[in-house]
């Protein structure tokens, strides 16, 4: 929801506000912290001359600094979602991009 289609002045995340369109959001549920962990982080970041998902060091770094995650599984839980929130992202920039909440599969996180 956060991606911005090439040919579209805006996310598409703003469209569905602008327009009252339903978005297709799940509530988050207990896990909501860690979706806030991977905002207040920066799920995507450069490399330079692409974009990457936020790496091991950034989210090891993060954890001791913030205390807003802790144990292991927290950690490659937001490695995952950092990766999975760019493929999203790029794939999002297809105006003809069927959304995820609309795929019925979890992403393929190249694993």
């Amino acid at each position: 929801m956060h991606a911005t289609p090439k040919s579209w002045p805006e996310t598409r995340l703003a469209y569905a506000v602008r327009t009252g369109a339903a978005t297709g959001l799940q509530p988050l549920g207990p896990g909501h912290y860690l979706a806030e962990a991977m905002m207040r982080l920066g799920p995507v970041k450069s490399n330079g001359m692409d974009l990457r998902g936020a790496d091991w060091p950034e989210i090891d770094a993060f954890a001791r600094v913030t205390g807003r995650i802790s144990d292991p599984w927290e950690a490659e839980t937001l490695f995952d979602m950092c990766r999975a929130y760019l493929l999203g992202s790029r794939d999002g920039e297809d105006p003809l991009a069927i959304p995820p909440v609309d795929r019925g599969e979890a992403p393929d996180l190249g694993d």
